[in-house]
C-alpha cells in the first residue's frame, strides 16, 4: 500500500525549534497547563507543582524567552500569563502521536 504524504506549509524552522526546545520539559509543560487555566504568581506555581521557587523561576524564564509566557511585576511579586495558547494544540497533537 502506498504511503500518502500530506502537504506541509512552509514554516520558520528556527522558531519551531525554539518552541519545541522550550517545551522539552515535563515541568515546563505543567507550567503551561497551569497558566492556561489562569494567570499565576510564581508562589502559586511553586505550590501547584511542588517544586522550588528557583527551579520554577528558571523554567518560566525559558518559556518567556521563547515567547510562550510573559510576566508583569507587581511590587515584589511577578504575575505570569500564557501569551501563546496555541502551544496547547501542539502539546495535544504531540500526545496524540504517541497514543496512536
Amino acid at each position: 500500500m502506498a504511503k500518502t504524504t500530506a502537504a506541509v506549509s512552509p514554516f520558520d524552522v528556527g522558531a519551531a525549534a525554539t518552541v519545541i526546545s522550550a517545551l522539552d520539559s515535563p515541568l515546563r509543560i505543567r507550567l503551561v497547563q497551569e497558566l492556561h487555566e489562569r494567570d499565576h504568581y510564581v508562589h502559586e506555581l511553586v505550590a501547584a507543582t511542588g517544586k522550588s521557587q528557583p527551579l520554577v523561576s528558571q523554567h518560566l524564564r525559558v518559556l518567556k524567552k521563547a515567547g510562550i509566557v510573559d510576566s508583569e511585576r507587581t511590587g515584589r511579586e511577578v504575575l505570569y500569563k500564557l501569551v501563546a495558547p496555541g502551544v496547547l494544540t501542539l502539546l495535544a497533537d504531540a500526545s496524540a502521536l504517541i497514543s496512536r
